[in-house]
């Protein structure tokens, strides 16, 4: 009897133990997730200054703007120069357009490998709180299971000792 109880303790012992093993694992899980979310969190400090550094450079250009307008209405003479500056400076902005349209096709598939993330920890959590009422239940039952066998064993011996009574006391 005892040692059935042992077996049982023993089994709910290495239950736990696979349960904490389990839980272990699920917490280096998330701290994956956080170093991956840190990651993504460097990326758009990177693309901040990215955005940063073009701002600068359209008040650069804009100041460049200004400056060839000012030209313009005074000098004739620079005009074939000027339009060469402006065709130059056409071609820088069709750069940055370019590079910025760039930076938001990589901000839009940041944006979506954020949300599958996301997706992924909810499922994550949501399956380990599954499995863990899964294990509960399970462990319920089986504790179910074995009080009627030890109340059935408990039964038998109090019957057991009564008759061994009864042949001593007419013994």
């Amino acid at each position: 009897m005892e040692e059935l109880l042992r077996q049982i303790l023993s089994k709910l012992d290495n239950m736990e133990k696979g349960f904490l093993a389990f839980q272990e694992e699920t917490r280096q899980r998330f701290a994956q997730i956080d170093e991956r979310f840190a990651q993504i969190d460097k990326r758009f400090a990177q693309i901040d200054e990215c955005f940063a550094q073009m701002n600068e450079r359209f008040v650069q250009i804009d100041g460049r703007l200004a400056e060839m307008s000012g030209q313009i209405g005074s000098l004739t003479t620079h005009v074939e120069a000027l339009e060469g500056r402006v065709d130059e400076m056409n071609g820088r902005i069709s750069r940055l357009e370019q590079e910025m349209e760039e930076v938001k096709a990589r901000l839009d598939r940041v944006e979506v490998e954020l949300g599958e993330v996301k997706e992924t920890l909810h499922r994550v959590e949501t399956q380990l709180v599954d499995d863990v009422q899964i294990l509960l239940r399970k462990i319920h039952e089986k504790v179910d299971e074995k009080s009627f066998e030890i109340y059935a064993l408990n039964r038998r011996l109090h019957h057991a000792e009564a008759a061994i009574e009864q042949l001593q006391s007419k013994a």
